[in-house]
């Protein structure tokens, strides 16, 4: 069964709330995003180490700084793209993402482990799809 134009439009309009609503939170609460990314340690391996450095901190907060960023521009050009009434445009640009995906992806796998990269990879493949039905 094929979906409506209607539809791929609200699923890619779904990628681009997405991309905004992961730039608002990194934005607004880079440490509790790096700790969910494994830039900080858990809270069980933080309680044994030394408190972290202030140059790790703001290393850190500067790193979510340009996640931010880079989430809050696709998304922002997604809503774009649909105002312009372009869904090719905005498949080729959610299925470009993926190359950023797949990167966040395999970070997370080597900081947090398999479960927090496969919940990641699920959500990838999940707009993944949307963007391939976007361009189809």
């Amino acid at each position: 069964m094929a979906l409506a134009p209607s539809t791929w439009r609200l699923l890619g309009l779904s990628v681009a709330t997405g991309y905004i609503g992961l730039g608002t939170f990194t934005l607004s609460a880079p440490v509790l995003a790096g700790k969910a990314l494994g830039v900080y340690p858990s809270a069980s391996e933080s309680a044994g180490s030394a408190l972290i450095s202030k140059k790790h901190h703001q290393q850190a907060c500067a790193s979510m700084g340009l996640l931010a960023a880079r989430d809050l521009s696709i998304g922002l050009a997604l809503f774009a793209f649909d105002y312009q009434n372009a869904p090719h445009a905005m498949g080729t640009l959610i299925l470009s993402g993926m190359v950023l995906c797949a990167a966040d992806v395999y970070h997370v796998f080597m900081l947090r482990g398999w479960e927090w990269a496969s919940l990641l990879g699920v959500g990838a493949a999940s707009w993944c799809a949307i963007g391939i039905g976007l361009i189809g």
